[in-house]
């Protein structure tokens, strides 16, 4: 059976350098046999900038955001996915900021027992990826960042894949000249069909 991939990409720009690399992963996903489903998390309406720690999430026994938006819907269907990836720039050594709008609400697939503070997950051992592109090098918030997301997965006990791709030219055009790059995301996306 096909596996099922999210995709959850959070560059503002439409055509720009971390959705090309993201179109280059889908392309080997895609024809390695997978059933891929991106979604802009950066032009998603938000009702409020992140989590509110208003804990609808904990006082309902449904897994999902009670923010009625559309981050909401993409939050209650993650589960059904075999794969979650994770597509962003760096920005000021970290994930940017439109994704961490994102994973923020991620708070409410957990379920939290406060007795004994036990955690129970929507998606327990659910693998996750992480494709992140930078200006920099991997000693910089590119590292950082796979670190961050390797503790997510592990969190959730899953396996945990990246494609890093460090010093990115400043243009889209260099980008796509760059043949090495665009192999290595096209084999990132055929693993990713495979896990």
């Amino acid at each position: 059976m096909a596996r099922k991939i999210l995709i959850l990409c959070s560059s503002p720009h439409e055509n720009g350098k971390t959705n090309t690399v993201v179109q280059w992963c889908i392309e080997g996903a895609t024809g390695a046999g997978a059933q891929v489903e991106c979604v802009d998390v950066a032009h998603l309406q938000y009702k409020h900038n992140g989590c509110i720690a208003c804990l609808g999430c904990q006082n309902s026994p449904e897994y999902g955001c009670v923010i009625d938006d559309q981050a909401s819907p993409v939050l209650k269907r993650m589960h059904k996915f075999d794969l979650v990836v994770f597509a962003t720039p760096i920005y000021f050594f970290s994930p940017n900021a439109q994704l961490k709008l994102f994973i923020d609400r991620m708070f409410s697939l957990i379920k939290i027992n406060p007795e004994t503070d036990e955690f129970t997950f929507q998606s327990p051992g659910q693998p996750m990826a992480l494709i992140a592109t930078a200006g920099g090098d991997l000693d910089g918030g590119l590292g950082r960042t796979d670190d961050l997301f390797k503790m997510m997965a592990q969190f959730q006990g899953g396996k945990y894949h990246s494609l890093l791709a460090p010093k990115t030219p400043h243009s889209v055009e260099e980008l796509h000249a760059d043949a090495a790059l665009k192999k290595k995301a096209i084999a990132f996306g055929k693993k990713l069909a495979t896990i």
